[in-house]
C-alpha cells in the first residue's frame, strides 16, 4: 500500500522503495537464507521438513512427534534378466548322428532352426570359417535376447536364511540360541520362467533342441567340444543374471546371479493339446520353463566383474583398455535410438548399467538421424519450391536449422 504525503497524494518515493524491497533483501536484513527461512517454516508443520533433510531425520533420528514422513518411496523397476550362450556342439557332424537334430542342419539363415544353432553353438557362430551365421542373431553377444525379450516372470529365487540352533531347556526353561551355519546358497532350486510365445514358436524349439542335447550327451550319442571334455566342463549349463534398475533404467539397484543352470522340460506337450470347442489353441501362448538352478549370489560385487568378463569374452573389444578404442557410450538421447543394439557394461565404481556400440554404427545413425530431421524441418518440393509455393533458390535450406527441433546426441563417449 502507498503512502500519503502532506497534500494528500501518494509518494512515489515510498512506493518504489516497496518496490525495490524483495525477499531476499527481508531475509538477508535477518541474517538468513530463503531456504533456511521455509526450513524453519516447515519445522512448525506436520512435514516437518524438505528435501535432503527430511532423508537427513528419518536416518539420523527417533521420529517421536510421529509426524508423516515427506520421503518419496522406493521405485524401482524390475530391470533385466540376462541369459547366458551354452557352448553346446552343434557341428555338422554331430547333427547328423541323430536323427532329431536333423532340421538345425538348415542353411537357410533365416529359419528359426539356423537361429536357434547359433544361439545355442557360439563357437561355430563366431568361426566365419564354418559359415554358421545369421542376420538375426549378434555372435558378439554373450547372451540369448530372444529369452530377455519374451520373458514375462521368473519365480523361485530362494531367500537368504540364517541358520541357528537352539539349547536344551534349562530347570526354569530357559535356553539360548546361535547362529551355526553359513548363508551363502550353494543348495539346489528350480526357478519357473514364463516367456511370451510368437509366430514360429522359436522359444519352445529353442529348449525341446537344448533339452535333447543333454540327454544324448549323457547317453554317449553326441560329443562336447574336446576342450569340454578335457577340462571336465559342463557345455549345456547357463547363467541367469538378474539386475534390478532404478526408475531412469541406468542404475543398478540390485544383482543377482544363479551359479549354472538347465532347463529340463521343454514344456512342449500343451501344443499337442486338442478343443474342438476352440478354433485356436490359446494354451500355447506362454510358455512356463523350469530351470534347475544350483547356488545363487546375491549383491556380491564379484558379480559386476563376472557380467563384465562374459561380455568382453565374447567381444573382445569391450575389454577394459580396449572399449575407448572402437566403441563409443551412447548418451541418455540415443539409447532410444540404438534400441536392441549394443553391448551393457556395468560400472563397477558407480553400478551404473552402459550400452557401447561400435563407433563406425553410431557415427552412421546419428548422422543420418540428424540429415532426416534437417529435411523434415525444411523439406524442399521436387518442383524446386517451398511449401509457400514460392520459387526457391536456395537449396542449403534443407541443411538448415530444424524448428520441429532436433536430439542432441552429441558425440557420445569413449572414456
Amino acid at each position: 500500500m502507498s503512502e500519503i504525503n502532506a497534500s494528500g497524494a501518494p509518494d512515489p518515493d515510498a512506493s518504489s522503495s516497496y518496490a525495490q524491497l524483495s525477499l531476499d533483501n527481508v531475509f538477508s536484513q535477518a541474517g538468513i537464507t530463503a531456504e533456511q527461512a521455509v526450513d524453519t517454516l516447515l519445522l512448525t508443520l506436520p512435514q516437518g521438513a524438505r528435501g535432503i533433510n527430511a532423508l537427513r531425520n528419518a536416518y539420523y533420528g527417533i521420529n517421536h512427534r510421529l509426524t508423516p514422513q515427506a520421503i518419496p518411496i522406493n521405485k524401482d523397476t524390475f530391470g533385466l534378466t540376462f541369459f547366458t550362450r551354452p557352448r553346446l556342439n552343434l557341428s555338422p557332424g554331430n547333427l547328423r548322428s541323430e536323427r532329431i537334430f536333423n532340421p538345425l542342419t538348415n542353411i537357410n539363415p533365416y529359419s528359426v532352426q539356423r537361429i536357434i544353432r547359433c544361439y545355442l553353438d557360439p563357437d561355430s557362430n563366431r568361426d566365419p570359417a564354418t559359415g554358421m551365421s545369421s542376420p538375426f542373431v549378434d555372435p558378439l553377444s554373450a547372451f540369448i535376447p530372444i529369452l530377455s525379450n519374451m520373458l514375462v516372470s521368473a519365480a523361485g529365487w530362494p531367500d537368504i536364511t540364517v541358520p541357528y540352533t537352539t539349547s536344551h531347556e534349562g530347570v526354569y526353561k530357559e535356553v539360548f540360541s546361535l547362529v551355526d551355519g553359513v548363508t551363502e546358497i550353494y543348495s539346489a532350486y528350480d526357478i519357473t520362467l514364463t516367456f511370451r510365445n510368437m509366430q514360429g514358436d522359436p522359444v519352445t524349439a529353442l529348449f525341446f533342441y537344448w533339452s535333447m542335447y543333454m540327454s544324448h550327451v549323457f547317453r554317449g550319442t553326441l560329443m562336447p567340444y574336446p576342450e569340454m571334455i578335457v577340462d571336465n566342463e559342463v557345455d549345456y549349463q547357463t547363467r541367469i543374471y538378474r539386475l534390478v534398475l532404478d526408475v531412469t533404467k541406468t542404475k543398478v539397484q540390485k544383482i543377482a546371479a544363479c551359479g549354472a543352470a538347465f532347463p529340463y522340460s521343454p514344456a512342449n506337450g500343451a501344443a499337442f493339446n486338442y478343443d474342438s470347442q476352440s478354433p485356436l489353441n490359446q494354451s500355447h501362448e506362454q510358455i512356463s520353463i523350469p530351470m534347475h538352478c544350483v547356488g545363487a549370489i546375491y549383491q556380491d560385487p564379484i558379480l559386476l566383474y563376472a557380467f563384465n568378463t562374459t561380455v568382453a569374452l565374447f567381444n573382445p573389444a569391450m575389454a577394459d583398455g580396449l572399449r575407448t578404442m572402437s566403441c563409443t557410450r551412447l548418451p541418455m538421447a540415443a539409447l532410444q535410438l540404438f534400441n536392441h543394439q549394443g553391448y551393457p557394461w556395468i560400472n563397477p565404481d558407480t553400478w551404473e548399467l552402459e550400452w557401447w556400440v561400435d563407433s563406425q554404427l553410431y557415427q552412421q545413425l546419428t548422422g543420418w538421424l540428424a540429415n532426416l530431421q534437417n529435411q523434415l524441418a525444411t523439406p524442399l518440393f521436387p518442383t524446386g519450391q517451398n511449401q509457400t509455393g514460392e520459387a526457391s533458390g536456395n537449396t542449403a535450406s534443407a541443411t538448415g536449422s530444424n524448428t520441429l527441433g532436433q536430439l542432441d546426441f552429441g558425440a557420445g563417449s569413449t572414456a
